[in-house]
């Protein structure tokens, strides 16, 4: 650096030498001293502006050349790193694909399951409705010892099937049968459980007819008002109009 400087130092001294012996000519063969001054003033500015950017590119280059490289060097090391994010990412997405595949997958094999249930529950339902019509038809027959046995049978069945419908209907047939072997307060507990299923399920006409059969039972009892009570609660529940609601109503008519 300091040996450039120096040299360009020289030639600016030599070519103001030069300056001034022309100079000393121009004014030697007649011309004027402020306009060889000017010409030597003006040759010498330039001869010293064309010496300083020698120096500046001298000096800026290996700077810039420097500053280049460093910023290669960071382009280099950003696509890397862009290069590295987009990786992950396709990593990660390829994941969120195999889950939902595996989730998919798992969902299948639900459905699949749960449609394999139901046609199995269904023999089971089917044996449950055949219990209780054996043990209505033993009923009728004067059998109800009998029957008992068949419909705690389809009892559990629709209890285990989950089925609170047929739970209800079977516990009214049940009532029914304890009614009829001399087991009163047995057919009391079975009236009330319908008729709190019925309730729950929203059906107010099934709750209606077996309140209706527990109005039957306190009659048989000899407890009139409670017949009477029961029958209007019955009523209340029933659809008017219905087979149902006429015959209760008329046994309510027949109690007052």
């Amino acid at each position: 650096m300091s040996r450039e400087l120096s040299r360009n130092e020289r030639r600016l001294a030599a070519l103001a030498a030069i300056g001034l012996l022309w100079g000393a000519l121009l004014v030697a063969i007649g011309f004027a001293v402020p306009f060889v001054a000017l010409v030597v003033g003006g040759l010498l500015l330039v001869a010293a502006l064309w010496l300083q950017g020698r120096v500046l590119a001298g000096t800026i280059g290996p700077r810039a050349a420097k500053v280049g490289g460093r910023l290669r060097a960071a382009t280099r090391t950003a696509s890397a790193r862009a290069a590295r994010v987009d990786w992950a990412g396709r990593r990660a997405a390829a994941g969120t694909v195999a889950s939902r595949m595996v989730a998919r997958a798992r969902d299948a094999r639900v459905n699949l399951a749960a449609r394999t249930v139901a046609p199995a529950a269904e023999p089971g339902r089917r044996q449950a409705l055949r219990l209780n019509e054996q043990a209505a038809a033993l009923r009728h027959d004067g059998r109800a010892g009998e029957a008992v046995e068949l419909v705690e049978s389809a009892l559990q069945i629709f209890r285990r099937l989950g089925d609170r419908r047929g739970e209800a209907l079977t516990l009214n047939g049940l009532g029914l049968t304890q009614a009829r072997i001399g087991d009163e307060a047995g057919a009391i507990d079975s009236y009330e459980a319908a008729v709190a299923i019925l309730a729950e399920l929203g059906d107010s006409h099934g709750a209606g007819r077996v309140l209706a059969n527990l109005g039957s039972l306190h009659r048989g009892q000899g407890d009139e008002e409670q017949a009477r009570a029961t029958w209007t609660d019955a009523l209340e529940r029933l659809e008017p109009g219905s087979p149902e609601h006429d015959r209760t109503a008329q046994q309510l008519e027949l109690a007052s």
